[in-house]
């Protein structure tokens, strides 16, 4: 990347950071956008704070040298709440289109015009790289959630099973009810 390409990035960052973060707050309506926008402490909204993080360390990505270490780090621990949050995919990851968009409306013409459509195209092709890798995550984290509900799920029915006297545990050594024993035994 030129000098003078790091510095025009470098110029825009702050304010595409800013307007990606408002579009983002906007689709939550307008209570929570208030909310997240009025309290950034880390410990008051986690949530706030771990997407502004998030995202500010993914723009000095997209915008700088790109590395994989960093993008990662915030790729995980931002898809990490968006996986939970949003069921389908294209919703939890649209924030990565949200991006390309504002480029393009801010300053895309322009960048075009003093670096060339090759360069802008490597500027989208990292967002897009970016958003493949996301998807990865987001698949990822989608599993472990259902994993952990049917085994929540499992847990819960053996444990009915259980208290109904239909199952067994052996090691509680829990006995077979009494009148089962009876029917089994013939007693009465």
């Amino acid at each position: 990347m030129s000098g003078e390409l790091r510095e025009y990035l470098e110029s825009k960052k702050s304010g595409i950071y800013k307007e990606w973060l408002e579009r983002f707050w906007r689709s939550f309506g307008k209570e929570s956008e208030k909310f997240f926008k009025r309290e950034v402490d880390r410990f008051q909204n986690p949530f706030g704070y771990r997407v502004e993080e998030t995202f500010q360390g993914l723009i000095d990505v997209i915008f700088g040298d790109f590395d994989w270490e960093k993008a990662n780090y915030f790729l995980d621990r931002l898809v990490q709440l968006r996986a939970i949050q949003e069921t389908e995919p294209s919703k939890a990851l649209h924030l990565f289109f949200l991006l390309k968009e504002i480029i393009r409306e801010d300053f895309g013409e322009d960048f075009i015009e003093k670096f060339g459509i090759f360069e802008y195209l490597r500027l989208e092709d990292k967002i897009d790289i970016l958003l493949l890798k996301a998807m990865d995550y987001f698949l990822s984290y989608r599993e472990r959630l259902y994993q952990i509900r049917y085994d929540e799920w499992k847990r819960n029915r053996f444990l009915l099973l259980k208290k109904a006297g239909i199952i067994y545990d052996p090691v509680e050594g829990s006995p077979i009810p009494v009148e089962r024993e009876k029917i089994a035994g013939g007693k009465n």
